[in-house]
């Protein structure tokens, strides 16, 4: 998972320095104090680091040590603004890339999913009410078609906290439409979104054969493009406190989601690396200084500017957005200690 997801994300800021001759010091995957260490004949350092949680590339550069001049030409900082923003986006995109490719061999390979059938309504439920009865299957959510209870469960979460959802249902003879409320105190406060609708989903699998490789490519472009569509609206949701920050997962919470999903077939682990990149990829480029989204607004506003920010406001910023990734941290961590 650390190799798929972080370590092909770091690899790709290296490549693209080393495509602009810039020097590349260190290629680490995790932080802290080096597990395993081995220096290639140019220097490279590459690492296994304590904390697997993530992982960097130190390039050469003249504003975090000193430098002779002769080397100027191989540091990142002395390099023009566009060339910084491609090494820079390099790992986002190399996410995207192994995202689509996890998803086209996904639906070429075929998968098990959990088809979107209700087997249970409670009464005076939030679904009785909209007309949901045993038996139905739900067929589209706000006007995206869905084929599984995950992809379900993805829609009635982008809807969460809406009045007149609408949803189209059928049984064995006829579909219809019907209107759901997910802005009632029962939504808002369960943690489990289709138990709050009063549902019980129907338990067992169908197998969904493999794609030819042109339908495959065309339904892993589709399902990345809705997949980070998703990501944003979860995470506008948690700034907004409409969702709790408790469902977040922390990195012993992905562990676990990695090994069971491995468990469960190579297509499944497919899927779950495909999301996880999308993920890390999307959040890499959020306009914080951490991030590498941060350096870019901060490679344009020296643009802009026509010089650089000082070093002491950028470690300010750097000191500052550190404490949030702790205090964040630790969040993850309650969680997923709370789940065990």
């Amino acid at each position: 998972m650390l190799v798929l997801v972080i370590g092909l994300h770091e690899a790709a800021h290296a490549f693209a320095a080393r495509l602009f001759d810039v020097k590349i010091q260190r290629i680490s995957l995790g932080f802290g104090k080096p597990v395993m260490l081995w220096r290639n004949k140019n220097g490279c350092e590459w690492v296994w680091a304590t904390w697997p949680i993530g992982g960097y590339v130190q390039l050469l550069n003249t504003r975090i040590q000193k430098v002779d001049k002769k080397d100027y030409p191989q540091c990142f900082d002395k390099k023009p603004a566009w060339v910084r923003i491609v090494i820079l986006l390099a790992g986002a995109i190399a996410n995207f890339l192994v995202a689509i490719i996890a998803l086209i061999l996904f639906y070429m390979i075929g998968h098990q999913q959990q088809p979107p059938i209700i087997a249970q309504v409670v009464p005076d439920s939030i679904a009785a009410q909209a007309g949901i009865v045993a038996q139905d299957r739900f067929i589209a959510i706000n006007g995206q078609a869905v084929s599984s209870w995950q992809e379900a469960g993805t829609q009635l979460i982008i809807a969460f906290g809406q009045d007149n959802v609408q949803a189209e249902v059928a049984d064995a003879q006829t579909s219809r439409k019907i209107i759901l409320q997910l802005n009632g105190p029962l939504v808002k406060n369960s943690k489990n979104l289709i138990k709050a609708l009063g549902i019980a989903p129907i338990r067992g699998n169908e197998y969904v054969h493999g794609e030819p490789l042109f339908t495959s490519i065309k339904l892993a472009f589709n399902k990345s493009m809705q997949s980070l569509w998703f990501f944003v609206v979860i995470i506008k949701q948690l700034v907004t406190g409409a969702l709790p920050m408790s469902l977040l997962l922390g990195p012993i919470g992905l562990l676990t989601v990695s090994i069971e999903s491995y468990s469960q077939g190579i297509s499944v682990f497919l899927y779950f690396i495909a999301s996880l990149s999308l993920a890390v990829g999307l959040v890499n480029l959020f306009p914080l200084p951490v991030l590498d989204g941060g350096s870019i607004v901060l490679t344009i506003i020296e643009k802009i500017r026509g010089k650089p920010v000082s070093v002491a406001f950028e470690v300010l910023l750097y000191r500052l957005a550190l404490i949030l990734f702790c205090v964040f941290m630790v969040q993850l961590l309650l969680n997923d200690l709370l789940r065990l």
